[in-house]
């Protein structure tokens, strides 16, 4: 299974939309770590990353690429999951207050002052679109922000306060999104309890690796295109089980079932019984 990855959003410095790629700014360079960062979490055998076309709009996310261009956007991978918004914002707020003081004799007086609250949040918006029909499969909004509170007696000094205390960037909120995406598309690892094998012919190593890596669907398809050709009966047996470790771990419950079944009545082999019952009680 192949993957490419997309970055079609705009990054908007003073309210303005940032198409150029002639001055990276910070916030660009934020984006552009946190699109590598789910390239690299994306749980598939063959994950590209796809040059920046930053066709997006200046609010909200980009439009919908439609099924009939999809092929101009993915080169005909199988998936392809686009980055469709990175909106960046700083928002402050002042206020004037009266604040109670006490003097040296225990006195209290009023004084005027500043309060401030910052507002710092990043919205970003994903989808995943199916590479060959342009269906689009998953969408992903995420949102997260900081706000900070402060007080002083000008707005110069409530703004020194924040831009020195509680320090918080596009790096910082983009790192969160990021993190949490990935561990959102990620499937659940096989446990200890989970066992498969890891040794035979190449066959079994090549689907252990898959299985290792989280990518069920690949074992899936390359195991049931190759356990036919395998003539030792000792490799079948240990190919198909890591194929019904991959059904059961791939959404295909009922195709784990059956073969685990066929194969203790081949067989008389008391494991695939044992992992029948185990994944019928789930």
């Amino acid at each position: 299974m192949t993957v490419k990855v997309m970055d079609r959003s705009i990054v908007k410095t003073n309210n303005s939309p940032s198409r150029s790629t002639a001055i990276v700014t910070a916030s660009d360079e934020a984006k552009n770590n946190m699109v590598n960062e789910v390239k690299n979490g994306i749980p598939v055998a063959s994950v590209k990353l796809e040059k920046s076309l930053r066709d997006g709009k200046e609010d909200g996310p980009a439009d919908p690429i439609r099924p009939g261009i999809i092929a101009e956007y993915s080169a005909n991978s199988d998936g392809l999951f686009c980055l469709e918004e990175f909106d960046f914002t700083e928002q402050r707020t002042y206020k004037d207050i009266k604040k109670e003081q006490l003097d040296p004799a225990g006195k209290k007086y009023i004084i005027e002052a500043v309060a401030g609250t910052r507002l710092i949040y990043l919205r970003t918006y994903w989808r995943l679109y199916d590479g060959k029909t342009g269906r689009i499969v998953m969408t992903v909004p995420q949102y997260t922000e900081n706000t900070f509170e402060t007080e002083g007696l000008s707005r110069q000094g409530v703004n020194v306060q924040m831009d020195t205390t509680n320090i918080v960037t596009a790096s910082t909120l983009s790192r969160q999104l990021s993190r949490s995406l990935i561990k959102d598309i990620n499937p659940e690892p096989v446990r200890s309890t989970w066992d498969y094998y890891i040794k035979g012919n190449d066959h079994i190593v090549r689907s252990a690796n898959m299985i290792a890596k989280g990518d069920f669907r690949s074992s899936v398809n390359y195991l049931t295109q190759n356990v036919k050709s395998i003539k030792e009966d000792k490799y079948r047996i240990r190919a198909n089980y890591n194929l019904v470790i991959s059904y059961y771990f791939n959404k295909q419950k009922d195709q784990a079932l059956q073969l685990a079944a066929h194969e203790y009545n081949r067989t008389g082999k008391g494991e695939f019984k044992n992992l029948y019952d185990k994944i019928y009680s789930r």
